[in-house]
């Protein structure tokens, strides 16, 4: 009988053993080393991926706005802008990041094509034309939209942090070198086996510059899903004397993409003088623009 309870008492050990090694936590380095494969994964799939963006801005008080664009299909450039203030804005976009031609930055385009419920160009056609006529200012055309879509913010504000992957490029693993990481707790709500990296940026270049050229050091959280690495919410924050700014991105996994895509953005930006503006984004309708060497545009149908 106690031959037989040992037995029993072993297997039990090891059962609990093994049941205590699959719990263990994962360190702060794997975690890190997982997340960084995932993004390169990310990147790879992401890329040429078109989403419906809606976004809407609120301030505390009026800011300038573009508040009207005349002429229908005619884009932004040639139309008319009437300029006034107002605390409230909602932009539709489609929204991409692309690769340029001969170079190795990852772009991010807003190509608007609604304002406050007024069309501004004739969106089944701008964004095709500018892969389907590739040029030696491929890069030109990609500042100039950037520019354009600008000028429908509350504040007419040229930001570059309004973009949900930001978060994404800290666990690059080039770019991991520049940050101070601390593994934080487990954090059910956003999914099973989630895990809070906290980190803050220590080193130069900083991943964003402000004002000719000035360095801004983030800091913020990262949401890593412990056995992929797949990053399921980003969280990053940049203060300077005058601005304050606060952007969250929420991912959920898509099947088709077989990555965790951005649905949701949130920012928070607050000036010295107490001006306040928020912002949210929603992103859907997620399809494909793949640019072969022969330029021809390969158009993944959307699947509903």
């Amino acid at each position: 009988m106690r031959s037989w309870l040992l037995v029993v008492l072993g297997a039990a050990a090891v059962i609990t053993g093994v049941r205590a090694q699959q719990t263990e936590p994962p360190t702060l380095s794997v975690l890190l080393g997982r997340s960084a494969w995932y993004v390169d994964e990310f990147i790879a799939k992401f890329s040429n991926v078109v989403a419906e963006e809606r976004y809407v801005q609120d301030s505390t008080i009026p800011l300038p706005a573009a508040l009207q664009a005349v002429g229908r299909g005619a884009g932004p450039l040639a139309s008319a802008m009437l300029l006034g203030t107002s605390t409230h804005r909602e932009i539709k976009s489609d929204f991409l990041f692309v690769s340029l031609q001969g170079s190795f930055e990852w772009v991010p385009f807003r190509d608007v094509f609604e304002v406050d419920a007024i069309p501004i160009r004739d969106r089944e056609q701008r964004l095709t034309k500018l892969f389907l006529e590739p040029s030696a200012d491929t890069a030109l055309q990609a500042e100039r939209i950037r520019d354009e879509s600008a000028r429908y913010n509350l504040g007419n504000m040229r930001r570059t942090i309004n973009n949900p992957v930001i978060g994404l490029a800290i666990l690059q693993a080039d770019f991991q070198e520049r940050f101070r990481f601390s593994l934080g707790r487990l954090d059910p709500t956003v999914g099973p086996g989630v895990w809070i990296i906290e980190y803050t940026e220590t080193g130069r270049p900083t991943l964003i510059a402000g004002k000719v050229g000035v360095d801004l050091f983030a800091e913020g959280r990262l949401w890593v899903e412990g056995e992929t690495g797949r990053l399921l919410k980003t969280e990053v924050l940049l203060i300077q004397p005058s601005l304050r700014g606060l952007v969250t991105t929420v991912f959920r996994f898509d099947e088709r993409l077989g990555i965790a895509v951005p649905v949701e953005m949130q920012e928070d930006y607050l000036t010295d003088t107490g001006t306040r503006l928020v912002a949210k984004a929603t992103y859907d309708r997620f399809r494909r623009f793949d640019v072969s060497v022969d330029e021809e545009l390969k158009r993944e149908p959307v699947r509903r």
